[in-house]
């Protein structure tokens, strides 16, 4: 599978090999991979500012019949891959039943999970499929939503899921660009959302501008 037509959701937190000769050396000339014959041990996850990214773990290597990942380049390392250079790679996935069993596997999910911890809350979010045809492909906690005032002034603006209230359904979000028309909003304002269903409208729209004692 080439990662240009895969889902965040095919990729998130799935570990892949790269098998491709082509892409095999492009990542040893990026990382300065000594053993260039073997197939290279990936694991995608996302990251919140960055979005869609890969963690090059190296050749998985066999001594006396065990499998294992060099736990010295890992300690040493933190080889990261962001999107526009991983589109155009081939990944074969890994049963993560099978990677796991890989000596030091289990160290490079708990380093990865480093990125998720802070985000548990966003993290519910990008399970939503609602909001998919508002996310950004590349980052997925980057949303588009309707702004409309009672003078029918509207436009379509750009923010980042910062939290999650599931009680009330609200998505705290930091505006991203500033608009075109003067909503009395700029970039880095802190903003409420939520999901509505109405016939002319279903989607994420503007709520309220946050003061900044309500910062999440």
């Amino acid at each position: 599978m080439v990662v240009e037509n895969m889902t965040f959701r095919e990729l998130d937190r799935k570990w892949f090999l790269l098998e491709k000769v082509k892409d095999i050396k492009r990542m040893n000339h990026l990382f300065h991979l000594k053993n260039k014959k073997y197939p290279i041990l990936v694991y995608s996850y996302i990251d919140h500012e960055f979005g869609l990214s890969l963690r090059i773990l190296g050749p998985i290597e066999v001594e006396e019949g065990k499998a294992f990942l060099n736990k010295k380049r890992l300690d040493k390392r933190l080889d990261i891959v962001r999107y526009s250079e991983m589109e155009k790679l081939e990944l074969t996935p890994v049963d993560s039943k099978v990677a796991e069993q890989i000596e030091n596997a289990i160290q490079v999910i708990e380093e990865m999970d480093s990125y998720y911890a802070p985000y548990e809350a966003i993290k519910s979010t990008r399970e939503d499929e609602k909001l998919d045809s508002f996310r950004d492909e590349v980052v997925p906690d980057n949303i588009k939503f309707l702004m409309i005032t009672p003078d029918h002034k509207k436009e379509f603006l750009e923010g980042k899921i910062e939290d999650y209230d599931s009680e009330k359904g609200y998505y705290h979000c930091v505006l991203l660009k500033e608009p075109k028309q003067d909503f009395n909003l700029k970039e880095g304002d802190k903003v409420v959302l939520k999901y509505v269903d109405r016939p002319n409208y279903q989607g994420l729209a503007f709520i309220k501008k946050c003061a900044k004692e309500e910062s999440r």
